[in-house]
């Protein structure tokens, strides 16, 4: 028999009721934390998403990129600056679309970001770029 089988028939004998009390009570603060913990990740991703969708919906910019970089002082997100001297932090799918030279324009109460290209224009949604955009209403003040 060989160790994995071994292994397999311990995890497969293995019985909860005939655990001592001590640890069956470890066992279920320990699940019981994993459970809690787990909820709480993803119940803050999906708040920290919609305020990051409700702040690029009030954002205004638009002007000429002339610098392409990842912020270090941002926790590296994607930056452009632009001729006017501004920052604009966050946006991946525009950051990975623009290029120096481009021209960007996002208007207030908008979700569309549109990268100007000296050929082409591309038009971003910006639900694409937030997960969780479907349950914040547009028109909320």
């Amino acid at each position: 028999m060989s160790s994995l089988e071994k292994f397999l028939n311990v995890i497969s004998d293995f019985n909860f009721e005939k655990l001592n009390p001590l640890y069956k009570g470890f066992f279920v603060m320990l699940f019981f934390t994993v459970f809690i913990s787990t909820c709480s990740y993803f119940s803050n991703d999906t708040r920290i998403s919609k305020d990051a969708y409700r702040r690029m919906f009030h954002n205004n910019f638009s002007g000429l990129i002339v610098k392409k970089y990842r912020d270090k002082h941002n926790h590296m997100s994607p930056t452009f600056k632009l001729k006017d001297s501004s920052k604009i932090n966050g946006y991946y799918t525009a950051w990975e679309k623009a290029e120096i030279g481009d021209s960007i324009l996002k208007k207030v109460n908008s979700r569309f970001v549109k990268i100007f290209k000296k050929d082409t224009t591309i038009v971003i949604d910006m639900n694409v770029e937030f997960k969780y955009h479907d349950t914040i209403p547009e028109n909320e003040k």
